[in-house]
């Protein structure tokens, strides 16, 4: 189990100025046809330079790619514009054409991989990324350049991306209440669920919670948007989980996993503390892996 390292605090201004800017999103909804192509020529300019990224970049050069200023910063802004990239497709071949070169230096290999590993897998990323990390994983998967066994430690962890991803159900699962009853996700009411996973010594899960708990404006939001907010300790301490009840809001779900079961089967990826998801009013997921801010951007945007 990791902690996330970044605050999540939010001004209360900000909060106060992403509602008002709800009203001011509505209002940039119309795009002229003269935009279109424009769009379009765009696109196609931002996958060529996508595609075309690494090409004066020598991998053979150990020194230049070991350099912080450059081999790691060229991939720092490799993952900007993957990120940007919403065609699956064209990023499996990005992350494809990079890794091919990166092949002819197998130390240039090595520590590119690692930091595709620590910038989009590291629980206390600031830049983690599944969707991103799933390119690299079947990359990884699919390469000639590792053996079938260093190709087995990937395999569970592609497995484990792959789930719950946005769009697709939520894994359901059970999970005790106070009173000792039992409930399962998927009885969750509500026309969304702000679903975290927190652990009762996790600092940064506290920060969270008692945001989330004490912010007027937030509970104000949830309210009116009919968000159901079920948090759930799934570390297997029940006296720590017990004595953390104070500090939830009683209009919360507070639930424990008895079993373990969420752990035990890797019903979700936990690598960082809080682990956020919202889901919808069927239990499909619209966020996942995610943090405060982009719930509360989530609701402001227009049509939603």
């Amino acid at each position: 189990m990791k902690s996330s390292t970044l605050g999540f605090w939010l001004p209360i201004g900000m909060i106060v100025g992403l509602l008002w800017a709800c009203d001011g999103n509505n209002k940039s909804k119309k795009e002229s046809n003269e935009t279109i192509p424009q769009k379009a020529s765009a696109m196609s300019t931002a996958d060529s330079s996508l595609l075309h990224f690494w090409d004066k970049f020598d991998m053979k050069d150990t020194a230049q790619v070991k350099n912080p200023d450059k081999g790691e910063q060229q991939l720092a802004d490799f993952i900007g514009l993957l990120s940007k990239t919403p065609d699956s497709a064209m990023r499996d071949k990005a992350v494809d054409l990079m890794l091919d070169k990166a092949k002819s230096n197998r130390t240039s290999f090595d520590y590119f991989i690692k930091l595709y590993d620590r910038y989009l897998y590291d629980g206390n990323s600031p830049m983690r990324n599944d969707i991103i990390y799933e390119s690299v994983l079947r990359y990884m998967i699919k390469t000639d350049l590792l053996s079938d066994l260093e190709k087995e430690a990937y395999r569970p962890v592609y497995k484990l991306v792959l789930r719950n991803k946005v769009g697709q159900p939520a894994e359901d699962f059970s999970y005790e209440l106070a009173n000792g009853t039992k409930q399962k996700l998927s009885q969750t009411k509500g026309k969304f669920t702000f679903l975290i996973f927190y652990d009762p010594d996790c600092a940064h899960c506290k920060e969270t919670i008692h945001q989330l708990r004490d912010t007027p404006q937030l509970v104000e939001l949830f309210s009116q948007l009919q968000v159901q907010v079920l948090a759930i300790d799934p570390w297997g301490d029940r006296s720590k989980w017990k004595n953390y009840m104070p500090e939830m809001s009683e209009k919360w779900i507070n639930g424990f996993d008895t079993d373990s079961k969420i752990l035990s089967f890797n019903l979700y990826d936990l690598k960082a503390s809080p682990t956020i998801y919202l889901l919808d009013e069927n239990k499909k997921v619209l966020l996942k892996d995610t943090y405060l801010q982009p719930v509360i951007q989530y609701f402001v945007q227009p049509n939603q």
